[in-house]
């Protein structure tokens, strides 16, 4: 019978009835994934899709690593710490660029300064802010020169901290905290870097080779990566594909290698014969109020919308998509100490969740102190024309006008314009999520402390102050988690913010691919580690 089934084979071959990949010949592995949005290759690289890109460009001083880790690889093949967690030392290995360069430590002098005192422009300049004197460089108080991070020589970083950073070997896995040549940068002009391939150089695992915009770029690997030796696939294309049902049709007739979608797509996936899974991918979806709104500035109005929600009942019947009801803002999955997550040591501290009894009777106090009745309030949600957010806003929209009688507005725009009016604070409420863009609570607290660029909620309290900067401050890692922790409590007891769910995602991969890692911190997909069979 083997015999009968090598024979048939071999003729189908010679008829050309049977096509082998180019791959299985030569050994040349492809593999082909999408995004919803076409990413950008400047120096601080903020955003979703661009996590997924620059992870494979760009190499930071360490790296996120499996399961959860940090890896061992990373342009640092060393570094350590004072006694008192203010001052870090990163040892570079011997790692090039794609032309062959030298990648030294000057590089992050360059870019970690050119994002601070204004040569390139950057989204979050206080994601920088650990650093000593980021904030006067900003605010134009301290020069560059005086910035926190030094190069004692081609191959030592040293950074100075404002204050003790426990994490910061985890912060700057970060983009924003990667270095990049000087000299390339000088050569194609500031303003220039990241518009084309020619505009780009490479220290990590894959360079571009071919970039057609808003539509495909192709990355190819990158022979003068330090570690191309354990990178086991040559190429990997990624198509600009805003549909999500063009990204699960593509996926399902074999032209993708990877596919996330959402709870509607899961029969189809089924029904193609793939695995639909989930992971949690670091962020929690919530509600944000504009505390200057009259609508949504009193306190126990605010604390009855968060009571009136049912979240188990919207992640259920609305979201649908694996995500969990949010018991905190800090989502489950981020580190905590060396064995447990922030969750597991803080636990719930959402203080506000379903009672609709306790929900009627503070939207009453609530009322009585401002001296209005139910029909004077009328309050507007800002939500993105994403359709998870839109259904979402319209659940609770439903749940408010119903419970309390007021009047609810949802407001639903197309990203550029939702943008703008978030940061413009043209809103009762916005329809936010945020996702871990470090593995440390910081990242989700930082910005309600008073002296933060931007306060999504326009909230300022000296309660929440003391204890976030008393866990800022805290070298004792499990000891600064409870601090962060009654941080995060005295946010949601003055429901500056309402949590809603951490979200999760389903995604299937085709039976080939391997070793893709999906994770809760950005890069939420990497395939550092990935091959194909």
């Amino acid at each position: 019978m083997k015999r009968i089934v090598s024979l048939l084979l071999a003729t189908a071959l010679l008829l050309g009835l049977i096509v082998i990949p180019a791959q299985a010949e030569d050994g040349y592995k492809s593999i082909t994934v999408a995004i919803p949005s076409a990413p950008s290759f400047t120096i601080d690289a903020i955003g979703d899709s661009n996590g997924l890109t620059i992870n494979l460009v760009r190499e930071g001083l360490t790296r996120q690593g499996q399961g959860g880790a940090l890896s061992p690889d990373g342009l640092a093949e060393s570094y350590e710490h004072n006694e008192d967690y203010t001052r870090w030392t990163f040892h570079l290995r011997d790692a090039h660029y794609q032309d062959g360069t030298p990648v030294i430590a000057d590089d992050f002098v360059f870019a970690i300064g050119a994002q601070l005192d204004g040569t390139v422009e950057v989204s979050y300049p206080d994601f920088l802010y650990e650093i000593k004197n980021a904030r006067g460089v900003v605010r134009g108080t301290a020069t560059v020169d005086e910035l926190g991070v030094y190069a004692p020589d081609d191959r030592t970083v040293v950074f100075e901290t404002e204050y003790p950073v426990t994490y910061f070997p985890q912060l700057i896995t970060h983009p924003m905290h990667f270095g990049y040549s000087r000299a390339h940068a000088e050569k194609v002009g500031y303003a220039n870097i990241g518009l084309e391939p020619e505009y780009f150089i490479s220290n990590g695992p894959y360079y571009i080779d071919s970039w057609i915009h808003d539509d495909k770029i192709v990355f190819k690997k990158n022979p003068y990566y330090w570690n191309a030796e354990n990178i086991a696939i040559d190429e990997i294309v990624v198509l600009i594909i805003p549909d999500e049902s063009t990204r699960v049709n593509l996926f399902l007739n074999g032209e993708l290698d990877l596919v996330d979608f959402d709870a509607s797509r899961l029969s189809a996936i089924n029904a193609g014969g793939f695995e639909a899974r989930t992971f949690n991918n670091g962020r929690t979806t919530y509600l944000s109020a504009n505390l200057d709104r009259p609508a949504v500035r009193n306190r126990k109005i605010r604390q009855a919308l968060s009571s009136a929600l049912d979240r188990d009942l919207l992640v259920a019947g609305v979201v649908k998509n694996g995500s969990t009801p949010a018991d905190g803002f800090v989502p489950v999955g981020l580190a905590g100490d060396d064995t447990r997550t922030f969750r597991e040591i803080v636990g719930p501290t959402l203080k506000y969740p379903y009672d609709e009894a306790k929900a009627q009777e503070l939207f009453a106090e609530g009322l009585a102190e401002e001296g209005i009745g139910a029909s004077d309030v009328s309050i507007t949600i800002l939500t993105s024309n994403a359709t998870e957010n839109a259904t979402v806003s319209a659940a609770i929209q439903q749940v408010w006008e119903e419970t309390f009688g007021i009047t609810v507005n949802v407001e639903v725009l197309e990203s550029a314009s939702f943008r703008t009016k978030r940061s413009n604070y043209e809103y009762d409420f916005v329809f936010n999520s945020w996702g871990a863009d470090w593995n440390d609570a910081t990242n989700f607290l930082s910005g309600y402390e008073q002296t933060a660029d931007h306060n999504p909620a326009q909230y300022y309290s000296e309660a929440f102050n003391e204890a976030y900067l008393r866990g800022v401050y805290n070298t004792d890692v499990a000891a600064r988690v409870i601090d962060l922790g009654q941080a995060e409590a005295i946010l949601l007891e003055d429901a500056a913010i309402i949590p809603l769910y951490y979200t999760s995602l389903y995604y299937a991969t085709s039976a080939r691919l391997t070793g893709t890692e999906r994770r809760a911190v950005i890069p939420y997909e990497d395939f550092y580690f990935a091959d194909v069979k």
